[in-house]
């Protein structure tokens, strides 16, 4: 059965047998993937898989079931499922059945160029960005190379007459590398999201990676301190992945976040615009509508400094009696909404990453780290982490640093923040969402090395 016509009767059926509200949520996915080692596929991937999750209000509670066929002997699965389920489940907050919000933004989402690449266009970009890294540093070898495509459809349908489609498709490109070099051995990876396969150059991407890992042979540790120091543009995203959920309003409310009653207050440098902006052109994070059906928006949480809104979806929303901000989110169609990004990032400056290194003069430019799911606290905000870059005097990289850890608070980091950057980056970091940011300059940051 098409999708559209299953929508249609599994809701006109289930409104029939006694549900008072009903709601269809489609998903599918045609995923691509290939692994190359040494100029060989070491693993490939073509799959699909589609998913359907029905929920309505039978007898004043929500009931839910879950589906991957679209058969007609589905129908009467999912209502009889469907009905079982709103009987024992015991709500402490009633859910809502969503009618719609009064306009949606139209996202072009979908490059046509990109469904058309055959499998073996894909399997040689991924040899080019292995050659990359090869042919430009004899003293590197390959650790993974991996490139991902996917296409994505995403349909939402409910009995109070909201009817929405969206359709995305992208390319996921990450190359690692290992230099080695009497006895020292570094790893370094790169990697590349966009669904503009015209902009896509493997040998860069790969040559980049290895260029990375070169450049950190022979590092040392640096005495224990307090330093000024500059964040590269991805371990910024990375580390506002790991506390994105201060900014949830969910957290908030179960007293998860610092930032309870902080609206209006200025709770970051004046350099600091955070924005979650689900229509931003061309970000992987980009999509029309959140899984509730609430349009989404481009919102502004941080301005110049100052605490401007929360994140919400319906639940969280009413809660603080307000609306949602098109942050209702599923991981999947199995999954419960929650509180999740579209494209979350600091607003870019003007200053380039030469002018930082300039600006800051001696200290350090951090350009790894590790250990954010031991080394974060996301409700204080308090972070140790494994971390590696280069020392730099007179705005020049002297040499590489290793074997220190960075440590401090993220909302006190907020606050020291000197200049932002124009290198905006995007990351997908965890089940956060989307990440981007520029390069930082931070005041001081406490170092602890030898």
């Amino acid at each position: 059965m098409e999708r559209e016509q299953f929508q249609k009767e599994l809701m006109k059926r289930a409104l029939e047998q006694g549900f008072e509200h009903c709601e269809v949520y489609f998903e599918s996915a045609e995923n691509f993937e290939v692994l190359v080692l040494e100029g060989e596929i070491s693993h490939y991937e073509n799959s699909s898989q589609t998913g359907i999750c029905f929920r309505g209000i039978y007898n004043g509670s929500m009931g839910y079931a879950y589906a991957t066929t679209m058969e007609e002997e589905t129908i009467d699965y999912i209502i009889q499922q469907s009905k079982e389920n709103a009987e024992v489940i015991e709500e402490t907050e009633k859910e809502v059945i969503f009618e719609g919000s009064d306009e949606y933004t139209q996202i072009d989402s979908y490059n046509e160029n990109l469904k058309m690449l055959s499998p073996e266009q894909k399997m040689e970009a991924a040899k080019e960005m292995e050659k990359g890294a090869l042919q430009e540093y004899e003293q590197v070898s390959i650790d993974y190379c991996v490139l991902q495509t996917i296409d994505k459809t995403i349909a939402l349908s409910n009995s109070k007459g909201l009817s929405l489609c969206h359709r995305k498709n992208g390319i996921a490109a990450n190359i690692s590398t290992i230099a080695q070099k009497n006895g020292d051995v570094k790893t370094a990876s790169e990697d590349w999201i966009s669904n503009d396969w015209s902009a896509f150059y493997p040998q860069e991407i790969g040559r980049k990676a290895g260029q990375k890992a070169v450049s950190h042979l022979g590092a040392y540790s640096l005495e224990s301190g307090e330093y000024r120091v500059l964040l590269e543009n991805h371990v910024v995203a990375e580390l506002l992945s790991a506390f994105a959920g201060i900014f949830y309003g969910e957290n908030v409310q179960k007293g998860f976040s610092l930032l309870n009653g902080k609206l209006k207050e200025k709770i970051a440098s004046s350099k600091v615009t955070l924005r979650d902006d689900g229509l931003l052109k061309n970000a992987p994070g980009s999509v029309p509508f959140d899984h509730e059906g609430v349009a989404v928006k481009n919102k502004v949480i941080i301005e110049n400094g100052r605490l401007e809104t929360f994140l919400y979806n319906l639940k969280s929303a009413t809660k603080h009696n307000t609306v949602s901000t098109g942050n209702g989110f599923k991981d999947g169609y199995k999954s419960t909404v929650k509180t999740k990004c579209t494209n979350l990032y600091i607003q870019p400056g003007g200053k380039t990453p030469r002018t930082l290194m300039a600006q800051l003069g001696e200290g350090i430019l951090i350009t790894d780290i590790a250990g954010l799911h031991s080394g974060t606290n996301a409700i204080s905000g308090d972070f140790s982490l494994s971390a590696e870059g280069f020392w730099l005097e007179r705005g020049q990289i002297v040499r590489p640093v290793e074997q220190i850890t960075i440590g401090g608070n993220f909302y006190t980091m907020l606050k020291l923040i000197e200049e932002v950057g124009n290198n905006l980056k995007f990351i997908i970091q965890g089940s956060n969402g989307v990440m981007g940011a520029p390069m930082i300059m931070i005041k001081r940051l406490s170092v602890a090395g030898i």
